[in-house]
Formats: C-alpha cells, structure tokens, sequence
C-alpha cells in the first residue's frame, strides 16, 4: 500500500514539474518574439536548471525548442531557419539557429 502510494505522489510531482517546465518554455517563446532575446535565454535557463535539479527529463518536444549553443528558443522565421533535406534514402529537418549557426538535424520518413 506504501509504494503505490508512494509512486502514486511521485507521478503527480512529475506532471507538476513538466507543467511548470512547459510554462517557462512558452514564456521563452513569447519573450523571443517580443525581441527580448537575453531575457528568454535566462527563462529557458532557469527551465533547464529545474529539470536538472528535480531530476525531471524535459520532454524532447521542449528539448527541440531549444537551441544547445546559445540557450535561445528556436522559433521558425524569428531566430531560426527550417529547411527539409534528404540524401538517399535518409530524410531529415535542419534547424539553424539565427543567432550563433548551430545546426540540429531531425530526422523523418517520407
């Protein structure tokens, strides 16, 4: 009966915690297309500093917004450019950020 409730608050922390992560994610985002830029990347820093510090995994839909380099939030047009390659059989996304040249690449099926 312990564990189970045990897991039980866990899993409720976790969903407080990842809410609370998309919350600064999409304040970020605002930020950045307002032009405040600086002040988005210490928002998605603190994001990333809860996730450390609760041990939450940030969920990769929130992880792909976020450019590694420079902290800022990718947003398509605003500061990053989106583009569809494909070599071969391989398709992927490439996501640049505008701001310092990083590059993802995100795979795809056809």
């Amino acid at each position: 009966m312990r564990r189970s409730r045990r897991r039980l608050c866990e899993r409720i922390w976790r969903k407080h915690v990842e809410r609370e992560l998309a919350r600064l994610i999409n304040l970020s985002i605002d930020l950045a297309r307002k032009g405040l830029v600086e002040d988005s990347r210490l928002v998605v820093s603190q994001a990333l500093e809860l996730s450390k510090s609760t041990r939450v995994r940030m969920p990769i839909h929130m992880k792909r917004l976020i450019c590694k380099n420079c902290l800022a939030p990718l947003i398509p047009g605003v500061t990053a450019r989106v583009r569809l390659r494909s070599q071969g059989r391989f398709s992927y996304t490439v996501v640049s950020c505008r701001l310092c040249g990083w590059i993802r690449r995100i795979p795809y099926k056809r």
